[in-house]
């Protein structure tokens, strides 16, 4: 994966509707809200790339005949709001630079490099999630 170093932290205000992700070691699901996708323009393939150093994954819009990308078609994550990815091998990647618990899994809101137009996930601010309900727990560092 290549790494990024030119990119702001420029953010966004976000409403309701918010771009995040959803991580799970277990299985290394990850979830992109649709939210991701409008963030960044509406794109027909997306690429991770996750930077261990910095713990910050991006989502930029890439060409559907990208081998390293992941297709935003079909109805899908338009019938449930996000995207599903099945990649154990990042999950892993995350947990291992960020030392999680295996058991829980983590919400990542994003912010939005417009010059770029990628969206950042920062691991130091993912939250404790629980699929369908929020939890009150804080913020991990």
């Amino acid at each position: 994966m290549r790494i990024n170093r030119n990119i702001s932290d420029s953010e966004l205000i976000y409403g309701n509707d918010y771009p995040y992700i959803v991580i799970q070691w277990q299985k290394g699901h990850i979830f992109v809200s649709n939210a991701v996708f409008r963030l960044i323009r509406k794109p027909n393939c997306i690429r991770l790339q996750w930077n261990a150093v910095k713990r910050t994954l991006i989502i930029e819009p890439t060409n559907i005949n990208d081998p390293d990308g992941f297709p935003v078609i079909g109805q899908t994550h338009v019938k449930y709001g996000y995207l599903f990815i099945g990649n154990v091998t990042l999950a892993h990647k995350i947990w291992a630079a960020n030392a999680w618990d295996k058991l829980l899994q983590f919400k990542i809101v994003a912010k939005y490099n417009e010059k770029s137009n990628v969206a950042i996930f920062e691991m130091k601010n993912a939250i404790v999630f629980l699929m369908g309900r929020k939890t009150n727990l804080e913020v991990v560092q």
